[in-house]
């Protein structure tokens, strides 16, 4: 249970790290850590990160380069205990996308993991600001440092001399706990710094819904840059459970993991359920250990969600809901126990109603509450909605506009671009995107950002980008691109592509249309792209 005093997530896992000493923190890599182990690793980086970079005015801020390894989990805890910012940054994601968050961040530290230091060094030759480096894994500094002399490196002798007892006093609930990138309909990411009072808020609630306790064992099926990796880790801590982060390979079919480890926490999107059901992975009482599923992130079908409580009959599967601004999920559906209760229920499962102390509105296009029933856009109010785009304050003024209706004095809002309707049997219920934001497996990508990918590959200025396919259950599996058959495009600009936008975001293949459709406004006409995927070939 999230500890009652605590403001802050460093006081969160310091607890727990003087509660649970000898039990298992983390499960990685093929290894156990108890929280003792974790707190050392932890604690030998934040000793690093306070030494060398001392005081600043400035945003104390730290990228970690890493996959999911016990370098880059240590570095979470270890910024957090310095009163640093996380900013994760994906190592999959294209290098010139990872300069422009690494430069947005205004990160002083970076800390890389072994697997991914010779790709650290072609990425600090392009970073101008000079960077602390930490390499927890590196027995020694490189000799390519040598040829970096703006950046200071620090490699695992040096942080191996810094203990629990160099951590300072606790974070204030205002600083910043971490600071995460989502895809942008300019073509550059956006970036929302979330901080200890958001994060601390939900936890709150998740803990008094869930219940962790010290034995239970959580999955850690995320990247580090999608927010639930938070819910996962933080939750999971704050109980003195164990966190359990499946290998690469079984990350997206973790099925013999969770049988063989008795996890009794699953958290995931719901497309990691459906590749599982694909690949026959997802048979009746599969997981019977499991006490808890939750979904979050896209679309929760319900036949899907029956499948699975099938195949985990001891467990409580809630739907939750929620995007990056407003720290992690903000609503829950509970689906009932008995399977058979289900009746009535819609094809796509709720996302019910707002976590305590937060608030939900279903907005009509005058910016007004609207009646049960009718749809509009959800928009949600509370201690979790964070405060805004870093360095954008002309989306920040747009997105996180109050409602024009009475509502609390000083309660922050966010407009999700979500359509949505109260239902009263179910509560909210989601209905799709008012605008071209698309979930895949989860990701969140607006496809404005795929479109200028394209635009600037072809230097054509028509360009389309749609979901597709979607699966049986209706969710996206991919992207199609279309260009006019003029601009003369080829495979070179899905490979330009692909040096410029994270994988997921990538299309799968490209169309080129002889004449090029539009609406009477003279707009590129999506329905009619739409239709032209969805005719047989």
């Amino acid at each position: 249970m999230v500890p009652p005093a605590s403001r802050d997530l460093a006081s969160v896992l310091l607890e727990s790290m003087a509660r649970f000493p000898d039990r298992t923190a983390l499960w990685v890599d093929g290894c156990a850590l108890s929280y003792r182990e974790f707190t050392g690793y932890a604690a030998g980086l934040a000793g690093g990160l306070l030494d060398a970079t001392g005081p600043s005015d400035g945003p104390r801020r730290c990228a970690i380069l890493g996959e999911r390894s016990l370098a880059s989990f240590s570095a979470v805890a270890g910024a957090l205990l310095a009163r640093f910012t996380y900013v994760p940054l994906n190592p999959r994601h294209p290098r010139e996308r990872l300069l422009i968050a690494l430069a947005a961040s205004e990160a002083s530290a970076l800390v890389v993991d072994g697997a991914r230091m010779e790709f650290a060094r072609d990425l600090l030759a392009s970073t101008p600001r000079q960077l602390l480096v930490l390499l927890p894994d590196a027995a020694s500094v490189p000799d390519w440092a040598a040829t970096q002399p703006r950046h200071r490196f620090l490699c695992r002798r040096d942080l191996e001399r810094y203990g629990p007892g160099d951590i300072p006093a606790a974070a204030s609930p205002d600083d910043g706990a971490y600071l995460l990138f989502t895809s942008g309909s300019t073509g550059a990411p956006k970036g929302v710094l979330v901080r200890h009072r958001n994060v601390v808020a939900y936890l709150r609630s998740a803990a008094e819904r869930y219940r962790p306790q010290p034995s239970d064992r959580f999955t850690q099926l995320f990247d580090l840059t999608f927010d639930l990796s938070a819910h996962d880790m933080f939750l999971c801590w704050s109980a003195g459970a164990a966190l359990y982060c499946p290998p690469a390979g079984a990350k997206m079919a973790p099925r013999e993991f969770v049988r063989r480890h008795e996890l009794t926490f699953w958290f995931s999107v719901p497309s990691t359920a459906a590749f599982m059901q694909r690949l026959r992975m997802l048979r009746p009482g599969d997981f019977p250990s499991l006490r808890w599923s939750l979904f979050c992130g896209e679309a929760l079908p319900t036949r899907l969600a029956r499948a699975w409580a099938e195949a985990a009959p001891n467990s409580m599967i809630e739907n939750l809901y929620g995007p990056t601004e407003t720290t992690i999920a903000i609503t829950a559906y509970r689906l009932p126990a008995d399977p058979t209760a289900w009746a009535g229920l819609p094809e796509i499962v709720p996302i019910g109603a707002p976590l305590p102390g937060q608030q939900a509105l279903v907005l009509g296009p005058d910016g007004r509450p609207l009646p049960a029933g009718e749809a509009g856009e959800l928009c949600l109010g509370g201690s979790q909605v964070t405060e805004g785009y870093i360095n954008r304050p002309d989306l920040t003024a747009e997105r996180f506009a109050p409602p024009d209706a009475a509502v609390p004095e000083g309660m922050r809002w966010y407009r999700t671009g979500d359509r949505a309707r109260l239902d009263p049997a179910h509560g909210l219920l989601f209905l799709g995107r008012m605008d071209r934001q698309v979930k895949i497996a989860g990701h969140r990508v607006e496809l404005q950002e795929v479109e200028e990918a394209l635009r600037r590959a072809s230097g054509c200025d028509c360009a389309a980008a749609l979901a597709w396919p979607l699966d049986a259950d209706g969710l996206a599996r991919g992207i199609v691109a279309f260009l006019p058959e003029e601009s003369g495009a080829d495979d070179a600009v899905l490979a330009t592509c692909r040096r410029i936008l994270p994988s997921y975001m990538v299309p799968s293949s490209l169309r080129c249309i002889a004449d090029w459709p539009v609406n009477d406004n003279g707009k590129t006409d999506y329905s009619r792209l739409q239709r032209m995927l969805e005719e047989p070939a």
